[in-house]
């Protein structure tokens, strides 16, 4: 989904045509920065003089195009272009409207000290005719400021991204092909597309862009559960991403609405408090599998051997205090002792089973997360009806791509419509205490001038064997006068933060394959990853050959590539 700018479209009247125009060119990917109504304002003399182009498209691998869009039936007669009701046309006609505002971006571009910039960025126009076909324009001749290279259509507000490509594919006079980087780029944005942005960035624009995207995603998510409206027991698999917790979170809240109460369980305490504190639902009660044993059997440990004959017992007598069962991260409890006292089954079969409760029992699960147990447990194994999510409705494709890979899976991730490309994960390398301490620091900085908030520190080992074991107080790690949350992937599986920094990463771990919790630490991450490996680039060179992988002459570089990322250093 495209930047767009504003988020909305601008006043517009209504047989204008500019909604259709905006909500296409809003489809394009997030590569794409898309400003309406754009306007150049200049006083010479005291006097003012204006310039307004109806959409700027912005690409930096592709250029920046100035599109003029005519709405309704359109005319060209006497050397003139008209509407439909016979009113000429002002500015010589849309064409060399167009042409004339691509012009005097170009003068504000070299006015800003951004004329090097033109010299390797396509500056091209076009014009929209939103209501007329293209077939209307073939076999007439066209006015000589007109061409149908340059020219959208009404088959454009279905293909646009297609059509937007071969317009900036046009070879220009001074064979200028755009490749600019990121400085470059914002200095376009901050100096010349969006100058105003002095009290909101760039950066927090992008940001509440990639929110909306995500929370667009989310509910198309959500909507799934009507189709399980009817089952009262589903297993359901996903892998990390694909919106397991939302549609657990959507489901008890449904059912708390009605005034029925549910039990909602996980393995992980994190996630148990993180949830009991974010969604206060009236009728849930948030509980880890430990706390329910501690609670039913009314002792200060987990006595499931207890818990068995308390379950038998409420489902003889039907004083089972819930009525609905919902268990995320289902693959946790896989453990021995859950396991042989049959947990799982008395759980389902007191809201299920139980015609006096005539409940409903959802369990989530995905069977590569599996960092808490060593084996998918018995229950869904021999599940009758199991489901599966396929999209991922939480990361970007490149961050999901990154978490696949460190399951040497090199497939593109399947995702919903819309999902952003995001930006590839950063993978620094640090060999020593001194140096991973200063590249966190660096990788912090950036994240704040970027303007995240929710960053997440994780660790691919334990807290008390990181290399920031003695940087953190009470899980919290301090720099610049800001707290960090710092824990490990295992404890923070089932959460997931705006950015994360991936540390520890070492020979050690890449050569004991613990490639499930790399997953499990890099898919918490929603739009933006960091990674910092504790290899040099021997050990770099021998894990390639360990992957397969064609090293290259740079061992860091492939490495990181290996795994979608893209090679860093501190600046």
């Amino acid at each position: 989904m495209a930047i767009m700018y504003p988020d909305k479209p601008k006043e517009f009247t209504a047989n204008s045509k500019e909604d259709l125009m905006f909500e296409a060119l809003s489809k394009l990917p997030d590569t794409y920065y898309i400003f309406h109504s754009f306007k150049i304002v200049n006083v010479i003399d005291n006097k003012i003089y204006e310039s307004e182009t109806d959409f700027v498209v912005f690409n930096p691998q592709k250029g920046i195009l100035c599109i003029e869009a005519k709405a309704g039936n359109i005319k060209y007669e006497e050397g003139k272009w008209k509407y439909g009701s016979n009113i000429i046309m002002s500015h010589d006609g849309p064409f060399h409207q167009a042409s004339n505002n691509k012009w005097k971006l170009s003068m504000l571009m070299r006015e800003n000290g951004l004329e090097y910039i033109l010299k390797k960025c396509k500056l091209l126009h076009a014009v929209w005719f939103p209501s007329i076909p293209k077939s209307k324009f073939t076999g007439i001749n066209l006015p000589p400021e007109a061409d149908l290279n340059i020219m959208l259509t009404s088959e454009s507000i279905n293909n646009i991204e297609e059509d937007i490509s071969k317009i900036f594919d046009i070879k220009l006079p001074n064979n200028v092909e755009t490749n600019l980087d990121l400085n470059e780029t914002n200095l376009i944005l901050n100096r010349i597309l969006a100058p105003h942005f002095n009290l909101i960035s760039i950066s927090e624009i992008k940001l509440n862009h990639k929110r909306q995207v995500f929370k667009k995603m989310l509910h198309e998510q959500v909507a799934l559960l009507n189709y399980l409206e009817e089952q009262n027991n589903a297993i359901i698999n996903g892998m990390a991403g694909t919106g397991k917790t939302v549609m657990a979170l959507e489901k008890a809240r449904r059912h708390s609405v009605n005034n029925e109460k549910v039990l909602f369980l996980c393995y992980n305490y994190y996630l148990k408090e993180y949830l009991k504190n974010n969604y206060e639902y009236e009728n849930v009660d948030f509980m880890t599998i430990d706390g329910l044993a501690c609670k039913l059997t009314n002792s200060s440990k987990p006595d499931y051997e207890s818990l068995n004959e308390i379950l038998i017992e409420m489902y003889d007598k039907g004083t089972f205090p819930y009525k609905h069962v919902i268990i995320d991260e289902g693959q946790d409890f896989g453990k021995f002792n859950i396991e042989e006292e049959e947990i799982l089954d008395l759980l389902k079969a007191n809201v299920v089973d139980n015609e006096n409760i005539n409940g409903t029992f959802y369990l989530f699960y995905d069977r590569n997360q599996m960092v808490q147990s060593s084996k998918i447990p018995n229950f869904i194994l021999y599940a009758d009806c199991k489901l599966t999510l396929y999209r991922n409705c939480r990361n970007t494709i490149n961050i999901a791509r990154t978490s696949l890979r460190f399951l040497g899976n090199n497939k593109n991730p399947k995702m919903y419509e819309g999902a952003l490309i995001g930006e590839q994960a950063d993978m620094y390398y640090a060999t020593d205490y001194e140096e991973g301490v200063h590249t966190l620091n660096y990788i912090l900085d950036k994240l704040n001038e970027e303007k995240y908030s929710d960053i997440q520190i994780l660790t691919c080992k334990t807290e008390e064997t990181s290399f920031l074991k003695d940087e953190c107080i009470d899980g919290k790690y301090l720099y610049r006068g800001s707290k960090y949350s710092f824990t490990s992937c295992r404890k923070y599986k089932g959460l997931e933060a705006e950015a994360v920094v991936l540390i520890d990463l070492d020979n050690k771990l890449m050569r004991e394959e613990i490639e499930q919790l790399l997953y499990v630490g890099s898919s918490r991450a929603k739009y933006k990853l960091n990674i910092i490996a504790n290899l040099n680039e021997d050990e770099c060179g021998l894990l390639l050959e360990k992957y397969g992988y064609r090293k290259g002459k740079n061992f860091y570089k492939s490495f990181a590539t290996l795994f979608n990322a893209r090679y860093k250093t501190i600046e």
